[in-house]
Protein backbone atom coordinates (compact mmCIF):
# COMPACT_ATOMS: atom_id res chain seq x y z
CA UNK A 1 0.00 0.00 0.00
CA UNK A 2 1.33 3.42 -0.93
CA UNK A 3 1.84 6.16 1.64
CA UNK A 4 -0.74 8.36 -0.08
CA UNK A 5 -3.34 5.59 0.32
CA UNK A 6 -2.53 5.29 4.02
CA UNK A 7 -2.90 9.06 4.31
CA UNK A 8 -6.32 8.81 2.65
CA UNK A 9 -7.45 6.08 5.05
CA UNK A 10 -6.30 8.18 8.01
CA UNK A 11 -8.18 11.12 6.48
CA UNK A 12 -11.32 8.94 6.55
CA UNK A 13 -10.64 8.18 10.22
CA UNK A 14 -10.26 11.92 10.84
CA UNK A 15 -13.59 12.83 9.28
CA UNK A 16 -15.31 9.97 11.12
CA UNK A 17 -13.80 11.23 14.39
CA UNK A 18 -14.99 14.76 13.61
CA UNK A 19 -18.51 13.53 12.82
CA UNK A 20 -18.50 11.59 16.10
CA UNK A 21 -17.23 14.72 17.85
CA UNK A 22 -20.13 16.75 16.44
CA UNK A 23 -22.59 14.07 17.58
CA UNK A 24 -21.18 13.97 21.11
CA UNK A 25 -21.00 17.78 21.20
CA UNK A 26 -24.66 17.86 20.23
CA UNK A 27 -25.53 15.62 23.19
CA UNK A 28 -23.58 17.94 25.48
CA UNK A 29 -25.28 21.04 24.06
CA UNK A 30 -28.75 19.49 24.37
CA UNK A 31 -28.16 18.41 28.02
CA UNK A 32 -28.96 14.84 27.03
CA UNK A 33 -30.38 12.62 29.75
CA UNK A 34 -28.76 9.55 28.18
CA UNK A 35 -26.51 7.71 30.62
CA UNK A 36 -23.25 6.32 29.32
CA UNK A 37 -21.95 2.99 30.64
CA UNK A 38 -19.14 2.65 33.15
CA UNK A 39 -17.44 5.91 34.03
CA UNK A 40 -17.75 7.46 30.58
CA UNK A 41 -19.03 10.99 30.26
CA UNK A 42 -20.09 12.94 27.22
CA UNK A 43 -17.43 15.54 27.98
CA UNK A 44 -14.73 12.86 28.20
CA UNK A 45 -15.98 11.28 24.97
CA UNK A 46 -16.05 14.72 23.31
CA UNK A 47 -12.43 15.34 24.28
CA UNK A 48 -11.43 11.86 23.10
CA UNK A 49 -13.09 12.22 19.68
CA UNK A 50 -11.74 15.76 19.29
CA UNK A 51 -8.16 14.86 20.09
CA UNK A 52 -8.44 11.67 18.02
CA UNK A 53 -9.58 13.75 15.06
CA UNK A 54 -6.75 16.25 15.57
CA UNK A 55 -4.12 13.51 15.72
CA UNK A 56 -5.58 11.76 12.67
CA UNK A 57 -5.57 15.05 10.74
CA UNK A 58 -1.93 15.69 11.61
CA UNK A 59 -0.88 12.17 10.60
CA UNK A 60 -2.96 12.49 7.39
CA UNK A 61 -1.13 15.69 6.49
CA UNK A 62 2.39 14.61 7.50
CA UNK A 63 2.23 11.43 5.40
CA UNK A 64 1.52 13.26 2.13
CA UNK A 65 5.04 14.63 1.41
CA UNK A 66 6.54 11.26 2.36
CA UNK A 67 5.07 9.77 -0.83
CA UNK A 68 7.18 10.84 -3.84
CA UNK A 69 4.17 10.41 -6.16
CA UNK A 70 2.33 13.19 -4.31
CA UNK A 71 4.92 15.76 -5.44
CA UNK A 72 4.16 17.70 -2.23
CA UNK A 73 6.91 19.53 -0.38
CA UNK A 74 6.76 20.29 3.33
CA UNK A 75 6.06 23.95 2.53
CA UNK A 76 3.12 22.88 0.37
CA UNK A 77 1.44 21.65 3.53
CA UNK A 78 1.38 25.17 4.94
CA UNK A 79 0.18 26.85 1.76
CA UNK A 80 -1.01 24.31 -0.81
CA UNK A 81 -2.44 26.82 -3.28
CA UNK A 82 0.49 26.27 -5.66
CA UNK A 83 0.71 22.49 -5.47
CA UNK A 84 0.75 20.44 -8.65
CA UNK A 85 -2.27 18.33 -7.71
CA UNK A 86 -5.64 19.70 -6.59
CA UNK A 87 -4.42 23.05 -5.24
CA UNK A 88 -7.89 24.42 -4.46
CA UNK A 89 -9.16 21.28 -2.74
CA UNK A 90 -5.97 21.10 -0.66
CA UNK A 91 -6.18 24.78 0.23
CA UNK A 92 -9.64 24.12 1.65
CA UNK A 93 -8.10 21.25 3.63
CA UNK A 94 -5.37 23.54 4.98
CA UNK A 95 -7.96 26.15 6.01
CA UNK A 96 -9.94 23.46 7.85
CA UNK A 97 -6.72 22.30 9.52
CA UNK A 98 -5.89 25.81 10.76
CA UNK A 99 -9.40 26.39 12.14
CA UNK A 100 -9.51 22.99 13.83
CA UNK A 101 -6.04 23.60 15.29
CA UNK A 102 -7.35 26.82 16.88
CA UNK A 103 -10.27 24.92 18.39
CA UNK A 104 -8.05 22.14 19.75
CA UNK A 105 -5.41 24.50 21.15
CA UNK A 106 -8.03 26.73 22.78
CA UNK A 107 -9.72 23.67 24.28
CA UNK A 108 -6.42 22.49 25.72
CA UNK A 109 -6.02 25.89 27.44
CA UNK A 110 -9.73 26.27 28.32
CA UNK A 111 -9.05 26.70 32.04
CA UNK A 112 -6.58 29.54 31.37
CA UNK A 113 -8.69 31.67 29.04
CA UNK A 114 -11.99 33.41 29.66
CA UNK A 115 -15.13 31.42 28.88
CA UNK A 116 -16.56 33.88 26.30
CA UNK A 117 -13.28 33.83 24.35
CA UNK A 118 -13.05 30.04 24.56
CA UNK A 119 -16.67 29.66 23.42
CA UNK A 120 -16.05 31.96 20.45
CA UNK A 121 -12.96 29.99 19.47
CA UNK A 122 -14.85 26.72 19.96
CA UNK A 123 -17.53 27.91 17.52
CA UNK A 124 -14.82 27.94 14.85
CA UNK A 125 -15.40 24.18 14.60
CA UNK A 126 -18.67 24.94 12.82
CA UNK A 127 -16.89 27.23 10.36
CA UNK A 128 -14.13 24.64 9.92
CA UNK A 129 -16.78 22.17 8.76
CA UNK A 130 -17.29 24.09 5.51
CA UNK A 131 -13.74 23.86 4.11
CA UNK A 132 -13.42 20.37 5.60
CA UNK A 133 -16.47 19.20 3.66
CA UNK A 134 -15.28 20.87 0.45
CA UNK A 135 -11.83 19.30 0.84
CA UNK A 136 -13.21 15.87 1.70
CA UNK A 137 -15.64 15.73 -1.20
CA UNK A 138 -13.50 17.42 -3.84
CA UNK A 139 -10.17 15.68 -3.23
CA UNK A 140 -9.11 12.69 -5.29
CA UNK A 141 -7.54 10.39 -2.68
CA UNK A 142 -4.89 9.15 -5.12
CA UNK A 143 -3.97 12.70 -6.18
CA UNK A 144 -4.57 11.80 -9.83
CA UNK A 145 -6.87 14.78 -10.43
CA UNK A 146 -9.76 12.51 -11.40
CA UNK A 147 -13.34 13.80 -11.28
CA UNK A 148 -15.41 13.04 -8.17
CA UNK A 149 -16.66 9.46 -8.14
CA UNK A 150 -19.94 9.87 -6.28
CA UNK A 151 -20.43 6.08 -6.04
CA UNK A 152 -17.03 5.23 -4.59
CA UNK A 153 -17.51 3.66 -1.14
CA UNK A 154 -14.98 6.02 0.47
CA UNK A 155 -16.68 9.06 -1.06
CA UNK A 156 -20.10 7.81 0.10
CA UNK A 157 -18.68 7.43 3.63
CA UNK A 158 -17.29 10.97 3.45
CA UNK A 159 -20.65 12.27 2.25
CA UNK A 160 -22.47 10.53 5.11
CA UNK A 161 -20.07 12.07 7.65
CA UNK A 162 -20.48 15.48 5.98
CA UNK A 163 -24.26 15.08 6.05
CA UNK A 164 -24.17 14.32 9.79
CA UNK A 165 -21.98 17.37 10.47
CA UNK A 166 -24.15 19.63 8.30
CA UNK A 167 -27.45 18.37 9.74
CA UNK A 168 -26.29 18.80 13.34
CA UNK A 169 -24.96 22.28 12.58
CA UNK A 170 -28.23 23.35 10.95
CA UNK A 171 -30.25 21.89 13.81
CA UNK A 172 -27.96 23.48 16.39
CA UNK A 173 -28.12 27.01 15.03
CA UNK A 174 -31.28 27.29 12.92
CA UNK A 175 -33.88 24.87 14.19
CA UNK A 176 -33.54 25.15 17.97
CA UNK A 177 -31.11 27.89 18.93
CA UNK A 178 -30.36 27.62 22.63
CA UNK A 179 -29.32 30.38 25.00
CA UNK A 180 -25.56 29.95 25.43
CA UNK A 181 -25.00 32.70 27.98
CA UNK A 182 -24.54 30.30 30.90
Amino acid sequence: METIEVSGIIGLIAIASLAANFIVGFFIWSNSKIKLPYSLSFLGLHKFTGYSAAIAILVHVVLIPLDPKSEFSWSDLLLPLWTKHQPYANTFGALALYLIALVVISSYFKEKIKLPLWRTLHYLSYFAAVPLIVHSVWTDPKLEDRPIDWFDAEKVFVLICCLVITALTIYRFLVIPKNTSK
